[in-house]
């Protein structure tokens, strides 16, 4: 198959796995709801944290889903059980699920389609503080905000997480153990596209040594 024909291909799965326009807008919208909220009430209570929208939709690497999971970061400066303050900053403000993990976070439904999903996390400086590998989230996002500007790495990184997607290793959970959104950022990154990313996990799987990737050198 020649290059022409591969990315006429893409391109139609482009259009198909990028989040419409106005998904897009509604979301903003309602992030933007929910965070005045509980900015309103961490300024109530002087709790020394700060919100921060992270994930796919952060870096605007989302693809198109039936729903939608946003991620959004309560960073405490605070000591104390973060999962409790959390609970306690959502309560009374929205329904709420906990879901129990490393670090407890919640699961909140703020329309038929979309779903935040509110983590806690330790503000630290230096990675070497973190007490959880989410207490790194913000690090990821400031990291790839930088480093690709290029809306059509960007777009190579959409086609990589529809492809993992649709083939069932996208997710970096114990029971997929597939690749991470911020992983793949990375790799399609590094390698400079979606194809060149195949190819690159292709020689991988195929090759007898580990192939060290530093992409700061």
């Amino acid at each position: 198959m020649g290059n022409r024909k591969v990315n006429s291909i893409l391109n139609n799965v482009l259009k198909k796995v990028s989040p419409l326009k106005e998904e897009n807008a509604q979301i903003k919208v309602l992030l933007e709801n929910f965070v005045s909220k509980i900015e309103s009430r961490i300024g109530e209570r002087k709790i020394r944290a700060e919100i921060f929208v992270g994930g796919s939709f952060a870096k605007d690497t989302m693809i198109k889903k039936d729903s939608y999971d946003i991620d959004l970061f309560f960073r405490f400066s605070e000591d104390g059980n973060l999962s409790n303050l959390t609970h306690d900053l959502l309560e009374g403000i929205c329904d709420f699920e906990m879901v129990h993990g490393s670090r407890d976070y919640f699961k909140v439904k703020v329309k038929d389609y979309v779903y935040f999903e509110i983590v806690p996390v330790k503000k630290v400086n230096n990675p070497k503080d973190a007490d959880n590998i989410t207490d790194l989230s913000y690090s990821h996002v400031k990291y790839i905000n930088k480093k690709i500007k290029d809306k059509k790495i960007l777009d190579e990184i959409r086609l990589a997480k529809a492809f993992c997607y649709a083939t069932g290793c996208y997710g970096a959970e114990s029971y997929i153990s597939g690749f991470s959104g911020y992983s793949l950022e990375l790799l399609v990154y590094y390698y400079g596209g979606f194809v060149k990313f195949l190819k690159g996990m292709i020689k991988a799987s195929k090759g007898k040594k580990k192939i060290i990737i530093d992409i700061e050198k």
